[in-house]
């Protein structure tokens, strides 16, 4: 069945600080691929990215990967996320596929980057499938691409901090860690992937 390209919705940029450090470390993730494709040191300083005016390559396409949901409020998230990175690192080329459900498809994303190098940044949780088998499956049917895969948003102390935010907005009294009232059930989309349990666990613990 064709899927009908959705109508570029109105974005409401996030306000949290967590949301903006968590995002300073999605860019990060491009300090540790260097310009010709080895592992480099991150590099904290930041710099405008642009075409090396020297002939050398540019630098790679950030492709922030997404799930894709039927909620519309999912696409207006994932639209505000990639523009505060382009705040953060102007002039680099930031492209959003998803892996389902939302246009752009992954598949596509990469077929408009034929030729150059991207970074694949998933913005998931944890470890499981689509992390360990749909991306590589989708960057070996793209071989005119020339890709890294990054790590996983998480397991991470920034969204540790983000669920303790959550909480407090939800009236959660940090005081009362002791009482009765004090237990939290983190909620998980689930995986049959251990490793995906395990990043749970380590979120929750």
């Amino acid at each position: 069945m064709t899927e009908q390209t959705p109508e570029r919705p109105h974005r409401s940029p996030p306000t949290a600080d967590s949301t903006a450090r968590l995002l300073t470390r999605t860019t990060d993730r491009l300090s540790l691929v260097s310009r010709n494709g080895t592992p480099g040191p991150m590099d904290r300083t930041r710099q405008p990215d642009r075409p090396a005016a020297d002939g050398g390559p540019p630098a790679p396409s950030l492709v922030a990967v997404a799930h894709g949901s039927r909620d519309p409020e999912a696409l207006r998230t994932a639209l505000a996320l990639l523009d505060l990175v382009r705040d953060l690192r102007p002039g680099l080329d930031v492209r959003l596929g998803h892996i389902e459900l939302n246009r752009p498809l992954l598949p596509d994303t990469l077929d408009g980057l034929r030729g150059a190098d991207a970074v694949l940044v998933p913005l998931l949780l944890g470890r499981g499938h689509h992390v360990k088998h749909d991306l590589p499956a989708a960057t070996s049917a793209a071989p005119d691409v020339r890709t890294r895969i990054a790590a996983p948003l998480g397991p991470h102390p920034l969204l540790v901090e983000a669920l303790y935010g959550r909480l407090v907005e939800a009236g959660w009294d940090p005081a009362d860690e002791g009482g009765r009232s004090a237990a939290v059930v983190l909620a998980a989309a689930g995986s049959r992937d251990p490793d995906s349990a395990q990043d749970t666990r380590r979120t929750a613990g």
